[in-house]
């Protein structure tokens, strides 16, 4: 009976620790490599056919009809002299004339251009998002299927354990296997609740995060006129902060309940590491959240196009 019992721990322990033979292990690394490498970022960065935004000259505005908020895009965007001139040939002259059309022409091709760039940039972090959580998804793919094999061997060995206990006679003996088999499915217990699971390296050397997190002297990943917009109080609801101040306060309260680590604060906004899945959901979270921000940069856009259409 005691080398029946043996041979039947032996066989449950071989199930349990064998969870997966060499193929599924090759395949399954395959699939964890193949997350590594960021292919969302741009092929030319956004700086690198960068234009003058601003204007070189500053304009006043304040004579024509449009708000301070436009005013304020139109010197971003550095179409202040244009708009100017659209204005009073407007107020001055009831003819069309000839000279409004290349004014026009340069004010809705700079428009068009910073609404291409804000999908562009939009674009590369619907895309980050959908890659971190694709691999948070498979990573908790692993660690769910994990769980649930240590589990089903924690209650096989549970069941062995009672079986042995009650078959066997001799009193020293039933305690050891008692208490053995009490450790062992403990054990197991224990390890479907460890919270680290799997990791997978995850790489991002253009982090578009890192530049909201850090706020650098010099922008060095968003076009310019983004990072003027996003570092501009008008263009914020309360007008009490900056866009780009708004997000990073969202994070720490609601990513990192009011406190970040070192290490999550180097792997998140930095070049990357070794991921697990809890980080790669708040990842692909404040991504969504930075892209929905980078959005609604459109709706200052509108007014302002509502604006020039009135110059017509």
């Amino acid at each position: 009976m005691t080398q029946l019992l043996k041979t039947t721990f032996a066989i449950a322990s071989i199930a349990i620790i064998s969870s997966c033979s060499t193929a599924k292990k090759t395949t399954m690394n395959t699939r964890l490599q193949s997350f590594k490498y960021n292919y969302c970022a741009p092929n030319i960065p956004y700086l690198q056919h960068e234009i003058l935004w601003k204007d070189s000259i500053k304009v006043d505005l304040s004579k024509t009809d449009i708000s301070p908020h436009d005013q304020l895009l139109c010197q971003i965007l550095g179409i202040s002299s244009a708009i100017n001139e659209l204005w009073t040939i407007k107020q001055t002259t009831k003819e069309p004339v000839s000279g409004t059309f290349l004014l026009r022409q340069k004010v809705t091709s700079r428009i068009l251009l910073a609404q291409t760039q804000l999908q562009a940039v939009a674009a590369e972090l619907d895309c980050e998002g959908e890659r971190a959580d694709m691999a948070a998804a498979y990573l908790d793919g692993i660690n769910s299927k994990r769980n649930t094999r240590l589990t089903v061997g924690s209650v096989i060995l549970g069941a062995l354990t009672t079986v042995a206990t009650a078959v066997i006679t001799k009193n020293s003996v039933q305690t050891a296997v008692g208490v053995g088999g009490g450790l062992v499915s403990a054990g197991l217990g224990a390890l479907t609740i460890n919270p680290k699971g799997k990791q997978l390296e995850f790489e991002h050397e253009h982090n578009l995060l890192r530049t909201i997190w850090s706020e650098p002297k010099t922008n060095t990943d968003y076009p310019e006129f983004i990072w003027a917009m996003l570092h501009e109080k008008s263009f914020s609801n309360k007008g009490e902060v900056t866009l780009s101040q708004s997000i990073k306060n969202r994070w720490i309260q609601y990513e990192f309940d009011g406190h970040i680590d070192q290490d999550q604060e180097a792997l998140l906004f930095g070049k990357g590491g070794y991921y697990r899945s809890d980080d790669l959901h708040t990842r692909a979270t404040m991504i969504n959240q930075l892209q929905s921000t980078i959005r609604s940069l459109n709706q200052d856009l509108t007014s302002l196009i509502a604006f020039i259409a009135k110059t017509d």
